[in-house]
């Protein structure tokens, strides 16, 4: 019996679109222990907490706690979900790191500590327009906005910024965007390179050096165009690429249809998540769905949200106390979990590869798929598409059973006659669905 197959990931080029209309969004393919695949959905965003600004810019964990900086303001998000207005800063461009049970933020060019009691700008060292910040090696790091220097302070004191602690990244002509620890080496995102330093174990102006042939491509697309992942870091490249950085290499892991996205669309935010042993780095984009790569099986999918699937609305996110948090363009603070975003379900598409006849025109008398067994209810759609995934029929929905059920096939009948057919599936509701289908002709 034939069967429609759903691919391992996206391939959809926006350039053209029948070339390759297989498509994952909201869902990802994960192997079984039986050597099949499904269909797995991705995690919804539940509201955690409310701030008060429009733009959540930077966060993170600092001895324990986390830290948001955002929309002209740094807070403090208590665990079960308050948010503590802790003082102003500029809005903008934002890091935020600690060092010594400090926390420090670099935010619209100014750079602040907060001890846990009051917000201090220190004193400039080798330079005042401060770019972005890091933590390496027990020092805090910044980078000269619009320059090439970078500055570091004190041993375990933000506070102090000395003169002399600074060097120039002057291995190729171009400008800082950003500095970042990434696996005990400090790398220096520019504009078309990056240069890798590392800690000599020398002390003050002597305290970093260049590693040898530390100088290469590609550089950093944009500001916000890059995440820490363990060991490594999932940055946009200025090749218009998505790459993985471990071990002091830059490996590519986008193909055409990704390059495409991040070439023709509106690339904002690189942000990182965890979900049952799968890392996600995800390419945010203002005018599209976000891409997603699983680093564990090497394959995209796509994130987007509501009925129409919109860009996905997440600029940050951060791990904490055992889950995963977001921070939204509207200023929210959502932990990932469930399958809705707020109160709209997070819906779930898979586009088969091509099912060819041949150049027959048979009819196709059935379409059957299996969702997973005895978890909930709900409903899944199919629809036909005969030219390629240009255009689609009429969605036609199924009821997949009531909570409860342990043995469930979903099938459609009497779908007309096809020289060449891609299926589209659409479900609404938690389940996993097995990836591929049976067909009959």
């Amino acid at each position: 019996m034939p069967r429609l197959v759903f691919v391992g990931q996206s391939a959809r080029d926006a350039d053209f679109v029948a070339g390759a209309p297989s498509r994952l969004v909201n869902c990802y393919r994960e192997p079984t222990a039986e050597g099949n695949h499904v269909l797995k959905p991705v995690l919804g965003l539940m509201p955690f907490s409310a701030l008060h600004g429009p733009f959540v810019r930077a966060m993170d964990v600092v001895e324990g706690r986390l830290y948001v900086a955002g929309a002209g303001s740094l807070y403090e998000i208590e665990a079960g979900g308050a948010a503590v207005l802790l003082d102003a800063i500029e809005d903008g461009n934002s890091t935020l790191a600690g060092n010594n049970g400090l926390v420090t933020v670099c935010a619209g060019g100014r750079y602040w500590v907060w001890d846990g009691s009051a917000l201090s700008e220190p004193t400039p060292g080798a330079f005042s327009d401060f770019g972005a910040l890091t933590f390496f090696g027990n020092y805090t790091v910044l980078s000269e906005q619009g320059g090439r220097r970078f500055q570091w302070s004190d041993v375990a004191d933000p506070t102090d910024l000395p003169g002399l602690n600074f060097s120039t990244a002057d291995g190729r002509d171009d400008n800082l965007i950003r500095p970042m620890a990434i696996a005990g080496q400090l790398y220096l995102w520019k504009e078309t390179s990056h240069e890798i330093w590392y800690l000599t174990g020398g002390a003050g102006a002597e305290a970093l050096e260049r590693v040898a042939g530390g100088v290469r491509e590609p550089g950093l697309k944009g500001f916000g165009l890059i995440c820490a992942i363990p060991n490594g870091a999932f940055f946009v490249g200025s090749d218009n690429r998505a790459h993985l950085a471990a071990g002091g290499q830059a490996r590519i892991v986008s193909g055409p249809a990704v390059e495409t996205a991040i070439t023709q669309g509106d690339p904002r935010h690189c942000l990182a998540f965890e979900d049952e042993g799968h890392l996600f780095c995800a390419i945010v984009f203002g005018d599209r769905p976000a891409w997603m790569f699983d680093v564990a099986t090497g394959e995209w999918c796509e994130r987007a949200e509501g009925l129409a699937f919109d860009p996905w609305s997440v600029s940050a996110s951060t791990g904490w106390n055992g889950a995963w948090y977001a921070g939204r363009n509207d200023g929210g603070l959502f932990r990932f979990g469930g399958v809705s975003d707020g109160t709209v379900p997070v819906v779930k598409e898979a586009i088969s590869l091509a099912l060819d006849a041949d150049g027959e025109r048979p009819i196709l008398r059935e379409v059957e798929l299996f969702p997973r067994k005895g978890l909930e209810g709900g409903q899944i759609a199919l629809s036909l598409s005969k030219d390629g995934g240009v255009t689609w029929g009429a969605e036609k929905p199924r009821e997949i059973g009531p909570l409860g059920t342990m043995e469930r096939r979903v099938i459609w009948r009497n779908l007309g006659q096809f020289r060449r057919v891609n299926a589209r599936v659409r479900w609404d509701c938690g389940l996993p669905v097995r990836a591929d289908g049976r067909v009959r002709l």
